[in-house]
């Protein structure tokens, strides 16, 4: 299985700093939010990996690349846990970076589109959107492959709970009369109150070549405001097919904003244990 990063949009609300660096690339506890991705997928076993791209994302290959002149320089000062560190990002998995076309339309299904020439025809997919981080025991794409392999559903759909004024802000599942994992319909966003459920898509999903049968590109399939949305997509095969809802064990964190990421930052580095102690005593130290 081939796993599929989304990274193709402008990462608006960080801007000025997202003008030259992708937010992708912003880092956390001195590690781009990028390689948190791949390395989640690295540890279910995906080691094949399409970063679906924007324009001016050159920084994010260049991560993933070897870097000759500095090994060498890391090397002759014999600073050795740092060689290995960056040899490390450039052979954990076989990256390839795609950019995403102009004609495809936008929305968040429209990476898959562009990914697709790069998959291996008739074999299931992960795909994952590149703003969120999942801090788990077990990483979410391990979580995610156990329910398909249980199920060999069309879809693998990763959801967690909300409170319910915060189910207006994302994809609202509601499952099947009867049953405990089975997907009738998501509802993208509703209107405060009117939420099928409290459990979110958060991001995470496992397709087969069956997505593509429901997602064209074309005007026909376009959803709110012109896009090419994913759960549209999902409630199409939700009709045709099966879709399993996995809730997923772990702390979910957006990080699409300063702020949000900012307390992703301050989540992930509580759990290094060579950053604890000094910002749990940095934080109390504050006069707020």
């Amino acid at each position: 299985m081939k796993g599929i990063i989304t990274i193709a949009g402008y990462g608006t609300r960080f801007l000025p700093a997202s003008k030259a660096v992708p937010k992708e690339m912003f880092p956390m506890a001195g590690i781009p939010l990028i390689q948190y991705h791949v390395e989640s997928l690295v540890a279910a076993g995906i080691t094949e990996i399409i970063v679906v791209v924007r324009a001016g994302s050159e920084v994010v290959q260049h991560h993933f690349a070897p870097a000759p002149d500095l090994e060498q320089y890391l090397d002759r000062s014999r600073k050795t846990a740092l060689l290995e560190q960056v040899q490390r990002v450039s052979r954990m998995a076989d990256i390839v970076f795609v950019r995403q076309p102009e004609t495809l339309p936008y929305g968040n299904a429209s990476p898959a589109l562009a990914a697709r020439p790069w998959l291996t025809p008739g074999e299931p997919f992960y795909y994952m959107f590149g703003d969120d981080i999942i801090i788990a025991d077990v990483p979410a794409p391990q979580q995610m492959l156990h329910a398909f392999n249980e199920f060999q559903p069309a879809v693998v759909l990763a959801t967690q709970q909300v409170q319910d004024e915060e189910t207006h802000l994302y994809g609202c599942v509601e499952l099947k009369p009867g049953s405990k994992n089975e997907m009738a319909r998501i509802v993208e966003k509703p209107a405060p109150g009117t939420a099928p459920s409290n459990q979110v898509q958060i991001g995470h999903f496992i397709f087969t070549p069956e997505l593509f049968d429901v997602l064209q590109g074309s005007d026909s399939e376009r959803g709110k405001g012109g896009e090419l949305w994913l759960a549209d997509a999902v409630g199409r095969l939700a009709a045709r097919s099966s879709v399993i809802v996995q809730p997923i064990e772990g702390l979910w964190m957006a990080a699409g904003d300063p702020l949000r990421h900012l307390k992703a930052c301050i989540e992930v580095s509580l759990r290094r244990d060579d950053m604890r102690d000094g910002l749990i005593e940095y934080l109390r130290s504050l006069e707020l």
